[in-house]
């Protein structure tokens, strides 16, 4: 315990140094993990008492764990990537009486801040039977377009008695944010709410309805100054059928949401709708709106598995300005057809997969062109004998810019098409001997970019076409007593136009387990070259460096500068990382890891700046 809380303080002082906000927020988290620890005995068993006569109930057991984290980052010679130094620490309890269960779960970070939505968590759930409360931070998920994605700090409740299945979740989605010009600050935001119902009658992937709700509203007046931001409202409907039939062998899925979206319920003005058979109820929810639209989005799905042979497929269509609160994010205005089949023959020993889809957007035909994309791979994977594998992978994949008004005297330039093809073989041999084994594997790829868009043979476009060969090879042994080591070596060459990249990367890495294994250390060492050449006209007043331009197309640089004409310039860069790890499991049979990283960027003259960053992490994991 002494170990810890002097590597801790230690992290914590060297934040006060550096980031004085974050070394208290740091040092409380030390002081709530130490007292923790004191009040949860290492040793304690998950199982506190034994099973009920002739069942496998236990009347009382308790278990879980503790981890505590501190981070340290440095960067030079460019802006940092992350926060100079974070502490965390996150708690997971399970809890078991007669049957009823319940858990809580934290997360708390010292990299949280006002000025963007909480990275803190914490989560309470508990279940007896067909019941289940949560509260804190709930992720609910009813459907693909009306709720899913979104953290709910609220709370949730799921029943499902028998064929029966009802959920209903509310609470915040986002906390308010004022604009602001200090660092860290991302987008302004309104505090947002969100609550929702779900009614079912059916079991999971077997014949079944549903019927979910899910309404979402911006509070208008908690942030003060809006900029370009307008505080919304919504309201979405989604019923869900699916059909089984053949003992669950085929299973037919189908779900429909239709959204009642505002962008701005502060300024935009109600709508009379009650000469409308039925608004009353609407307008109790959602009150109509001169910025409001209705839009729907939909999939129908289909799924058989016949044994050695699987087969699915779908269609997919979004409306354009379909919005739903309730996501994540989520992008309309596009129509997908899928397909999918799978087989597995000769006893699993050879497998093969396929997938086709086909898409587009403009649905309504009110864009000046339309994008058209169609995929279409396959995969298979043979098991040659019990040591050789071997994986073969085809994908190929077509945008296309269809302009629409043909009689526009830019077509040919809005034109634009392009055809990718990705070749990839993968053996892997794996060979053992006692406690010894070896595997060797190699990955190689080759891909094609053809652009193939209407103003190409008129001279008129730019060519994006490329060729891309990529490969790399890989070496494991472990031995016995501990010791394993690795090495792999990989070669990236892509020809795009009269551009050339190459790249070159080794990497090598080694562990070896101390004290009866109870110290685990690795470190891996790597290098990587990249290098690209292209040709860029100069004339006599550039203000590039002299040193850049390696050497002039079909001519001489003269002695005493540059003139005008085509260069090839080439530039390259190299990288040396080192990552060193370590986990000790303490008397108490707790892990105690520590994780170094290291990256130095060494450039040319005109590839760069030059930059070195570390990252240290230290964990502690106590079980219980």
């Amino acid at each position: 315990m002494g170990l810890i809380y002097k590597h801790i303080r230690t992290g914590c002082l060297a934040m006060a140094n550096i980031f004085p906000e974050r070394a208290g927020k740091c040092f409380a988290i030390t002081m709530v993990c130490l007292l923790l620890l004191l009040i949860i005995p290492a040793g304690v068993h998950s199982q506190i008492t034994d099973p009920l006569p002739q069942t496998d109930i236990r009347p009382v057991s308790f278990g879980g764990s503790l981890g505590i984290m501190s981070e340290t980052y440095t960067a030079r010679g460019m802006d940092p990537r992350r926060p100079p130094a974070m502490g965390q620490i996150t708690l997971n309890t399970n809890f078991s009486l007669f049957g009823l269960r319940s858990g809580f779960n934290m997360v708390y970070s010292t990299d949280d801040n006002p000025l963007r939505q909480t990275m803190n968590r914490f989560y309470y759930q508990g279940s007896w039977r067909w019941l289940t409360l949560s509260a804190g931070d709930v992720a609910p998920r009813f459907s693909k377009y009306s709720l899913g994605g979104v953290t709910v700090r609220g709370g949730m409740i799921e029943m499902h008695p028998g064929l029966f299945s009802f959920a209903a979740t509310a609470g915040r989605t986002r906390r308010s944010i004022e604009f602001s010009r200090e660092p860290g600050f991302r987008d302004p935001a309104f505090e947002q709410w969100l609550y929702g119902v779900k009614l079912g009658l059916g079991r999971q992937n077997r014949t079944g309805f549903s019927l979910a709700g899910v309404y979402v509203y911006d509070v208008t007046g908690s942030i003060e100054n809006w900029g370009g931001l307008n505080p919304a409202e919504n309201l979405s409907l989604t019923p869900e059928f699916n059909l089984s039939l053949f003992d669950g062998a085929f299973l037919l899925s189908s779900h429909f949401t239709v959204s009642f979206y505002s962008m701005d319920i502060a300024t935009s003005d109600m709508l009379e709708i009650s000469e409308i058979p039925g608004s009353g109820l609407l307008t109790g929810i959602f009150a109509p709106r001169s910025s409001s639209r209705v839009d729907y989005a939909g999939e129908i799905s289909a799924n058989l598995n016949a044994g050695p042979l699987r087969l699915s497929g779908g269609y997919e269509r979004v409306q354009p300005g379909f919005m739903s609160l309730g996501l994540g994010q989520i992008r309309s205005d596009q129509e997908v057809i899928r397909l999918r089949p799978q087989a597995r023959l000769l006893k699993g020993r050879v497998s093969i997969g396929g997938n086709y889809s086909r898409g587009q957007n403009n649905l309504l035909e009110t864009r000046i062109s339309t994008i058209h994309r169609e995929q279409i791979g396959s995969n298979v994977n043979l098991r040659v004998s019990p040591q050789l594998n071997l994986t073969l992978s085809y994908m190929q994949m077509q945008n296309e810019n269809r302009p629409t008004d043909v009689g526009n005297p830019s077509i040919a330039e809005m034109h634009q098409k392009q055809i990718s093809r990705n070749f990839m073989v993968t053996p892997t041999l794996v060979l053992r001997s006692g406690n010894m084994a070896h595997s060797v594997s190699v990955n190689t790829s080759y891909q094609v970019l053809d652009d193939r868009s209407a103003a190409l043979p008129d001279g008129t476009g730019a060519i994006t076409g490329f060729t891309n060969f990529s490969t790399g090879l890989s070496y494991g042994t472990t031995l016995s007593r501990g010791v394993s080591i690795n090495l792999a070596g990989n070669l990236l060459a892509n020809e795009a136009g009269t551009a050339k990249t190459t790249g070159y990367a080794l990497n090598t890495s080694a562990g070896y387990a101390f004290f009866e294994r109870r110290l685990t250390t690795s470190l891996a060492l790597g290098w990587s070259q990249n290098g690209i050449e292209y040709v860029q006209m100069v004339d006599r007043h550039d203000p590039l460096l002299k040193a850049q331009y390696i050497r002039r197309l079909n001519a001489q640089v003269p002695q005493n500068g540059i003139i005008e004409g085509e260069y090839v310039v080439r530039q390259w860069s190299r990288q040396f990382m080192t990552n060193l790890s370590a986990s000790y499991r303490l008397p108490n049979g707790n892990p105690l890891r520590l994780m170094v990283r290291g990256l130095l960027n060494r450039p040319s003259e005109n590839g760069g700046p030059a930059y070195n960053e570390m990252h240290a992490t230290l964990r502690y994991e106590h079980r219980f």
